[in-house]
């Protein structure tokens, strides 16, 4: 392994969606308290970021003045702007979120143009080291409800997005990449469908070289993936994966039956079943056949017989048990993940760390104040360089250019 083959720590950031913000004067005020909390926290003079821009402010962003101004404060913060998340569209905080954060879906023009607006935004902020931009992106729509109908839809606001991006790419040398995100219960949300949709893109689509995948660590070990065996499928298969969300799944080990513990286990499991966020469930049954739920309130009444469930649930990198033994973490996962880099040098995406649910852990392991929750993603970001050192992949020089994952 080369010194120049990995990561210094600055390039390892984190995901914006985890702070509430509604609009640019939100999204600004994050920036200079929660972004320089946690840079500071690092001890780093600058840092890369995943910024999630919500819709409105990706709206007002459109504007020339206002755009100066950011870029403007994004210099004075410190933050290298390489990478975006584009998934959530609106507010990803108040309310029940649930199923609609998956609206709009890549069937809608909604969807495309927030996604136009954003490709501007970092096409402008990209510094200048920087080969190429990744936003990340809805994975189609929900399962549950889509259509062949709005498939082609889709397909259609994809050929849109991509001739634009090369447009764009074309007029000012930046080349800005949209990740689609495998999910659980969502059009894509395995290994094999990713691969067939990118084959099938790759043959009707003259500008596919502008969409790839955002590979969530947490997704794949809930769909009871190997991960490391996934990313190796995906690039035998010539899948590009432009960012790796480093996420960590939650994982219940349930006693017997007859075991009067299961009962114990399965209520503090229920203290996990919170109302904002989807958090579907997936099991194997003794045929090794996918089981699945919707969300955790469903399987906690109905998963009699079945011995693990692994939760949709972003738990913090560093937690390898919740509250009880048989509560964990998916760290094998994110293990399967760092090894893959470590042995494929070629192969260099977005690193990015994305725990949206602090605030929404049960109250024993939520962080009670602004600056606890600042410590704990510093404390998560600090675990990836040390995954990233043991492995030969942390880099000490101030300066990197992103080799092209795609």
């Amino acid at each position: 392994m080369s010194v120049g083959s990995g990561w210094t720590a600055a390039q390892v950031g984190y995901c914006s969606n985890v702070h509430p913000t509604r609009d640019l004067a939100g999204l600004s005020a994050s920036i200079e308290q929660h972004f320089q909390g946690v840079r500071r926290l690092r001890g780093l003079h600058e840092q890369d970021s995943g910024l999630w821009i919500c819709a409105h402010a990706a709206a007002q962003l459109q504007e020339y003045s206002a755009r100066v101004q950011f870029l403007d404060l994004l210099n004075q913060s410190g933050l290298r702007l390489t990478s975006l998340n584009g998934f959530p569209y609106g507010e990803f905080h108040q309310g029940a979120v649930k199923a609609e954060v998956y609206l709009p879906n890549w069937a809608e023009p909604q969807r495309l143009a927030y996604s136009l607006d954003l490709a501007r935004i970092l096409s402008d902020a990209l510094p200048h080291d920087c080969r190429q931009g990744v936003i990340s992106t809805v994975p189609l729509g929900y399962a549950a409800t889509w259509t062949q109908a709005l498939q082609a839809r889709a397909d259609a606001h994809l050929s849109q997005l991509t001739a634009a991006l090369a447009r764009l790419h074309g007029e000012t040398g930046k080349k800005i990449v949209f990740c689609l995100e495998m999910e659980p219960d969502c059009v894509l949300e395995n290994t094999e469908q990713a691969i067939a949709f990118f084959q099938r893109r790759q043959a009707i689509d003259p500008n596919h070289a502008y969409l790839a995948l955002c590979f969530d660590v947490c997704h794949q070990a809930v769909m009871f993936e190997d991960c490391y065996q996934s990313l190796q499928r995906l690039h035998q298969a010539r899948v590009p994966v432009g960012k790796v969300q480093l996420s960590n799944a939650m994982i219940c080990r349930l006693p017997p039956e007859a075991d009067p513990r299961r009962a114990t286990v399965l209520a503090t499991l229920g203290s996990f079943a919170e109302a904002t966020y989807l958090h579907q469930v997936k099991a194997l049954d003794a045929q090794g056949r996918l089981r699945a739920w919707p969300d955790l309130p469903a399987a906690l009444h109905t998963c009699a017989g079945f011995s693990e469930l692994r939760i949709h649930f972003h738990i913090p990198l560093f937690s390898e048990h919740l509250l009880l033994p048989e509560l964990s973490g998916s760290q094998v996962a994110l293990a399967q993940t760092f090894d893959y880099l470590a042995a494929h040098a070629d192969f260099r995406p977005v690193l990015e760390v994305e725990t949206y649910s602090w605030g929404v852990l049960p109250a024993e392991l939520r962080p009670a104040t602004e600056p606890a929750q600042l410590a704990g993603i510093a404390a998560e970001l600090r675990w990836v360089e040390e995954q990233l050192r043991q492995r030969n992949l942390l880099r000490t020089l101030a300066q990197e250019a992103y080799a092209d994952a795609l």
